[in-house]
């Protein structure tokens, strides 16, 4: 009797392991299937609106819900999948996906009413499985972002070193405010934002005796400019000038400061201040050059023919490129 049993029990047993399992459903499609609203068909595959209240578990462990035929370990067809921490309306700690917009969204709701990122390690901790975990992302209702840090007070808070792997550059003649950090670390611009510090550039080739802009648009104010020009022989001569830039009673003149020509023991430039609007700029201990250029080939003369532009005329023997920077400063 006993072994009959036995024998009883490993057929049982045997019959249980390759049977499929169905509830609410004679046509069971997995190891495991639950019709919700025992509406699927007695053979054949049930249709997308069928399935959508069916939950099935497959040979392999696949768990579809809303799918008879789940690719992946937990494979979920529908709108909105929500984590709660009680079944009450308005319960703390709400969580849900939504995928019926364009985009996919991330909801949280109760009363931390944030959303945090954790990832652990493997030291030996306090969790149930021995994790520590370090709070790597965190976002607050008030729309801060915190990386590496749990309480974010600006819209993007970084507690460490940040990385741009790529920067748009902006063309010479836009004008561009410098980026400073305060006492905390919060990135700001010179005050008021957009006048002071304010930086634009631009650059020109002109032939010998030809006249062309330097630069155009300089929004009214005052300013420093810096005037680069080089030749193929590896001389630089760098300039400096202040420039009034208002056309109220024809308020615009430039004038040269100071300047460095390198290699050269002469170094500095000198100016003719012809009027206010005109700077004729000479340098000397400049040598000929392969390129073609004589002792002048490095002279120029900026004029401002109206408020907002600064032309240059090229004195010298050959063609020349020259370079302008402002920077604004009132």
């Amino acid at each position: 009797m006993k072994k009959e049993l036995v024998t009883l029990f490993l057929l049982i047993v045997s019959i249980l392991g390759y049977a499929q399992v169905g509830i609410n459903t004679p046509n069971p499609q997995g190891a495991l299937h639950v019709d919700g609203a025992k509406d699927n068909p007695a053979t054949g595959v049930p249709s997308v609106t069928q399935q959508a209240n069916d939950i099935t578990v497959t040979p392999i462990g696949n768990v579809g819900l809303g799918t008879v035929a789940p690719i992946v370990k937990l494979d979920m067809v529908g709108t909105t999948f929500g984590i709660k921490n009680s079944p009450g309306s308005g319960s703390w700690d709400n969580i849900w996906f939504n995928v019926t917009p364009s985009i996919p969204s991330i909801n949280v709701s109760g009363a931390e009413a944030g959303l945090q990122f954790n990832v652990g390690s493997n030291a030996v901790g306090t969790y149930g499985d021995g994790q520590t975990l370090t709070t790597v992302a965190t976002m607050l209702s008030n729309g801060n972002m915190g990386v590496g840090i749990t309480t974010p007070t600006n819209t993007l808070d970084v507690n460490g070193t940040t990385r741009v792997r790529s920067i748009t550059a902006v063309a010479g003649t836009n004008v561009v405010t410098p980026v400073y950090s305060d006492a905390n670390g919060v990135l700001v611009k010179a005050s008021p934002s957009a006048v002071y510090g304010g930086t634009t550039s631009n650059s020109v080739s002109v032939a010998s005796g030809a006249t062309a802009p330097l630069i155009t648009g300089i929004i009214q104010g005052v300013y420093k400019a810096v005037v680069i020009a080089s030749d193929g022989c590896v001389y630089v001569a760098t300039a400096d000038y202040f420039v009034n830039n208002f056309s109220f009673n024809n308020s615009f003149a430039i004038r040269g400061i100071t300047g460095l020509l390198s290699p050269s023991a002469t170094k500095g430039p000198t100016f003719a201040e012809t009027n206010q609007t005109t700077t004729v700029t000479t340098w000397s201990g400049k040598p000929t050059c392969q390129d073609g250029g004589d002792s002048s080939a490095l002279n120029y003369t900026l004029t401002m023919p109206s408020a907002g532009t600064i032309n240059v005329t090229n004195n010298g023997n050959v063609a020349r490129s020259y370079k302008i920077i402002l920077t604004r400063i009132d």
